[in-house]
């Protein structure tokens, strides 16, 4: 896989830093970096766990930097991070009116997801909004999966597939 990406959207902060950059010519894999490499270690192993349950994107690979074009082309290096598959979130084209939805099923759908993580993997996410979950296909379907993997969104022992 080519390490050279372009760079998708803006950095965000909330309570920590993750940039997302897009792999150029791979539509379902992205690389999210992280403030440390700790950091990027602790959410990787966060989300592999999760994953062998469809309840996290896939990972792939180990935590690395990865070079990448800005907005204006100038090659860049990133932050420590790593490959994972990309997730439709409430902010993706289509995907809004599943999060206002009257019947409940969004809402529902995160709960589920919630007590899965609990029930499966003895992991509590307490940082569970919106802007922390999306959807993964599998097979025919989608999932609701956490994409949210970092320190600051559990608390728990983790109990190893």
């Amino acid at each position: 896989m080519k390490s050279l990406t372009k760079y998708l959207g803006d950095p965000c902060s909330d309570g920590s830093f993750t940039t997302f950059y897009k792999i150029k010519g791979r539509k379902t894999m992205g690389f999210k970096d992280f403030e440390s490499k700790s950091e990027a270690i602790h959410a990787m192993e966060n989300q592999r766990v999760l994953a062998t349950r469809d309840l996290a994107p896939r990972v792939y690979g180990d935590v690395r930097k990865i070079d990448y074009l800005d907005d204006c082309g100038v090659k860049r290096r990133s932050n420590w991070g790593f490959v994972t598959e990309i997730a439709k979130t409430i902010d993706d084209e289509g995907y809004e009116a599943r999060y206002d939805d009257d019947d409940g099923d969004f809402h529902d759908s995160v709960e589920n997801l919630v007590f899965e993580m609990q029930n499966k993997c003895d992991i509590n996410f307490g940082d569970c909004h919106a802007r922390n979950v999306g959807w993964v296909k599998r097979g025919k379907r989608e999932v609701l999966v956490c994409i949210d993997t970092g320190r600051e969104s559990f608390s728990g022992e983790y109990r190893y597939p």
